[in-house]
């Protein structure tokens, strides 16, 4: 009866030492929303997200792509995830366009995000963007 004891009480600890590691794990690799209307103070090892959408069938649904401006070549775009959560027989709506960036350094930036509605820039897809002021600690 006792060996029963020591091998649960010993199943337990173990158990809960190796939920503490992944918890810690989670917390120092996490994916951040940006906010265009504040400082964004991020950690290296963070995973940054921007969240857009697109209109479902109209004319530029296909051509949207987007850009970044990094003032100090601190973020990189990594991937564009399209999700498209509409039923096929539905007509309109929105696509979900998830941009995923990570820092390559420490430091300071503004990125411009430029969301671009042809395959050919133009001077009216140049005026639309969003900024976003980041920092980036280690």
């Amino acid at each position: 009866m006792k060996k029963i004891v020591i091998v649960v009480i010993a199943s337990v600890l173990f158990y809960r030492c190796t939920d503490a590691n992944e918890q810690a794990l989670e917390a120092e690799n996490k994916n951040v929303t940006l906010r265009s209307d504040t400082i964004n103070v991020v950690r290296l090892t963070d995973t940054l997200e921007i969240h857009e959408s697109n209109c479902r069938g109209c004319a530029y649904e296909v051509s949207t792509h987007f850009d970044i401006s990094d003032s100090a070549g601190i973020i990189k775009l990594l991937e564009i995830v399209t999700t498209d959560n509409n039923p096929p027989d539905m007509d309109g709506g929105s696509i979900s366009k998830d941009l995923v960036l990570v820092p390559q350094k420490t430091g300071f930036t503004n990125l411009k995000l430029y969301k671009f509605w042809s395959q050919q820039v133009t001077a009216q897809d140049s005026a639309r963007f969003s900024t976003y002021s980041i920092e980036v600690q280690n």
